[in-house]
């Protein structure tokens, strides 16, 4: 009797341990996770994964490189489906052999490029027509009087082919130094893609305020199809698509003799800068032919210019803005817009005046802070 109550005691233990073993291979052999799963293992794995590619049902997932983003995934039966954009994978939790998961790829139609102090490449993932926008960037700002000039708008469609590689160097915002000890000079650096350089005067005393000032140009945002900042292109210009010209920077040099605002970019002809004092030294705008130089702005006492095709010039009461170019014979439905700017009805500068400012990205507006960049695809 003894012996048989032992022995029940040890057949209930091994039945339970025979039991949970088993359980554990079916849990492991009917729950799947599944990961690091490309091209040919999902179509393999058909009965767990559908593909749908712009709403349309395939027999394939796109490639890595082909332009697609993933929409959405939906599972069903309480699976949960994510997608690996390094490893272009997905990983499914809580799967059983009962479930299916649909990844549905829309085909990605805009590309942003914000400033990032380099340059950028975007590579074609689709042969068809793209819509170019850029926006240069703004001169460097002290307060709501004496401003930076902001950065102008420019746009164009162009045809493009299949890997075909374009370089986008995006303008950064110009800054300002500020000093109240007149024995000493203050400066601030040139900015990314051709804003000009400034530093402030010394020894001589301001009579109605105590501090000199001066701001550095916004620097311009172009697209090409080579590589190099914009002023390294000058022997280059056919591969230059697109150019938006930066604003020139607000001066302050001798107060109340000579100060003022920064000239805004873009257009044909980019303004000049603002005088808000007596003497009329005032930075001049670059224009689609002429300027400082070529790609680049003036660096001086009081201001820097704003970078552009053309750059701005800088002088003791702000600098001029840089001009934007649109020439390309490849682009289509281009023109340029520049805050209170000279107008061209020219289909090769065509340049509109407005007063939109914003410091988000927006179409036809004059942008305040970095300046930026979008590519988007309208269709074949």
């Amino acid at each position: 009797m003894y012996y048989n109550k032992i022995f029940k005691k040890s057949y209930i233990r091994v039945l339970a341990f025979i039991i949970i073993f088993l359980l554990l291979i079916f849990i492991l052999t009917n729950t799947n996770l599944v990961k690091n799963q490309g091209y040919n293992e999902l179509n393999r794995n058909s009965n767990l994964v559908a593909s749908y590619m712009d709403g349309e049902y395939q027999n394939e997932i796109p490639g890595k490189d082909d332009g697609y983003i993933v929409e959405r995934i939906v599972c069903d039966n309480g699976a949960i489906g994510t997608w690996d954009y390094d490893e272009w994978s997905i990983t499914i939790k809580n799967a059983t052999q009962k479930i299916k998961c649909s990844i549905y790829f829309k085909f990605q139609t805009e590309y942003v490029f914000d400033y990032t102090g380099t340059e950028q490449l975007f590579t074609v993932p689709k042969t068809g027509t793209y819509k170019l926008e850029t926006w240069g960037a703004q001169g460097g700002t002290l307060d709501s009087k004496f401003i930076g000039g902001t950065g102008g708008y420019s746009t164009g469609n162009l045809k493009l082919t299949e890997n075909q590689t374009l370089y986008i160097n995006v303008g950064e915002a110009g800054s300002y130094c500020k000093i109240e000890d007149f024995t000493k000079s203050c400066s601030v650096s040139s900015s990314y893609n051709g804003g000009g350089s400034c530093f402030t005067l010394k020894q001589y005393s301001n009579t109605d305020i105590n501090y000199r000032a001066c701001g550095s140009g916004g620097g311009a945002t172009h697209i090409a199809t080579k590589s190099g900042l914009l002023s390294t292109l000058e022997n280059s210009k056919n591969d230059i698509l697109i150019v938006s010209g930066g604003g020139g920077g607000l001066g302050i040099a001798n107060y109340p003799y000579n100060c003022g605002a920064g000239g805004s970019g873009g257009g044909i002809v980019a303004n000049d800068s603002i005088n808000l004092c007596r003497d009329q030294h005032i930075g001049i705008g670059g224009t689609n032919s002429k300027g400082y130089a070529f790609g680049t702005s003036g660096d001086g006492l009081g201001s820097g210019g704003g970078g552009g095709y053309y750059g701005g010039s800088s002088d003791l009461s702000g600098g001029g803005g840089g001009s934007g170019y649109v020439e390309n014979s490849l682009l289509t439905h281009k023109s340029m817009y520049c805050y209170n700017c000279e107008e061209s009805s020219e289909e090769s500068t065509k340049t509109i005046s407005t007063t939109c400012v914003s410091e988000t990205p927006t179409s036809n507006c004059a942008k305040k802070g970095n300046g930026y960049a979008r590519i988007t695809y309208i269709g074949d």
